[in-house]
């Protein structure tokens, strides 16, 4: 089972893993920080793969790679103290539907209106999907950081307050 999986896919990923570093080169990525956008290129795409062979929709072939690369993407951010879409681009560059793409703009210069209306609609699905993904571990990572730096002023103006009312007390005690 696993490998017929290799056998089917390893290209696909070795590619994958190739167009991830040609994409960071070319955007001038440290070259520190190539291999992390190249992990996850690598990571998307197995996770593509894997769930396009569990036949899941064409959403969550693309929702579940979205969401572990941005969650490893936020957490690599804070470890490697660097942005969050340094890793993140990279990563999604091989789930990006061009394809899809390049063969609907194709339909309507042919005036194939019933192809173009199949691929721009499995490319908004795709879309979606990657935005969905991205968005939520998103979302979630800018809750929890906003609330500890909340959280942290609140301290800091209770800890300035205690120490004016300490000074408070000892210069009325004196």
């Amino acid at each position: 089972m696993i490998g017929t999986f290799w056998e089917k896919y390893f290209v696909m990923i070795l590619t994958a893993a190739i167009g991830t570093i040609g994409y960071c080169l070319n955007i001038n990525t440290k070259r520190n920080k190539i291999i992390y956008g190249c992990i996850g290129g690598v990571v998307s795409t197995f996770l593509y793969c894997v769930c396009m062979e569990a036949q899941m929709s064409l959403l969550m072939q693309n929702l579940i790679p979205a969401t572990v690369v941005t969650l490893y993407s936020e957490v690599l951010a804070r470890i490697v103290k660097a942005p969050a879409t340094v890793f993140l681009i990279p990563s999604i560059i091989p789930l990006v539907p061009g394809g899809r793409l390049y063969y609907t703009m194709r339909a309507i210069v042919d005036g194939n209106g019933a192809d173009a209306k199949i691929y721009a609609m499995e490319t908004l699905v795709i879309a979606l999907g990657i935005a969905a993904g991205i968005v939520v571990i998103s979302l979630m990572f800018y809750h929890v950081s906003h609330k500890n730096i909340q959280y942290k002023v609140r301290f800091d103006q209770m800890v300035k307050s205690a120490q004016k009312e300490a000074e408070a007390s000892s210069s009325a005690q004196k």
